[in-house]
C-alpha cells in the first residue's frame, strides 16, 4: 500500500492544468465559427488598428484577453475576431495573442459572441446597405 493520499479522480469536465486561464495562443491554435467570422463583418477601424499592431509586433499585448473556449480538442474564438483577421490578412500565422482561455466547446463559443453588442453591429444584414 502506497503512503502517499491519493488524489481525488479529476471529473470529466475539468481539464488538464496549464489549459484554462490567461495564456498565448498561436493564430494556427484557434478556430473560428464560419458564421462569426464572415468576411466584412468588422468595425474597420478596429480591424485597421489591429492590422498595425500586427506589422509593428505589438499585438501580443494587446489587451483586453480574447476570450477562446477549449473543447479538449480545439481552441475555438469567442471575442476580439478583428485581431484574428487581422493576423490572417497578412498571413501572420504565428501571431501570439493572449486569450482567456476556459472549457467549452464551439456553441459556447458562438453563445458567448452572440452576445457582444459590436460584434452584432458589424454582422453583415442585407437590410442594412441602403447606402
Amino acid at each position: 500500500m502506497s503512503s502517499y493520499p491519493q488524489l481525488p479522480a479529476r471529473p470529466s469536465a475539468r481539464l488538464p492544468a496549464g489549459v484554462l486561464g490567461l495564456d498565448y495562443l498561436k493564430f494556427l491554435q484557434l478556430s473560428v465559427d464560419d458564421e462569426l467570422a464572415c468576411e466584412g463583418s468588422f468595425d474597420d477601424v478596429a480591424l485597421q488598428d489591429a492590422m498595425a499592431a500586427v506589422r509593428s509586433g505589438s499585438m501580443r499585448a494587446a489587451q483586453p484577453a480574447m476570450k477562446v473556449f477549449f473543447d479538449s480538442c480545439q481552441y475555438w474564438l469567442a471575442s476580439h475576431f478583428h485581431r484574428y483577421e487581422a493576423a490572417r490578412r497578412l498571413g501572420a500565422r504565428h501571431q501570439e495573442f493572449w486569450c482567456e482561455i476556459q472549457p467549452g466547446p464551439k456553441g459556447h463559443a458562438v453563445r458567448y459572441a452572440s452576445g457582444i453588442p459590436s460584434l452584432m453591429r458589424f454582422h453583415r444584414d442585407p437590410s442594412a446597405r441602403a447606402g
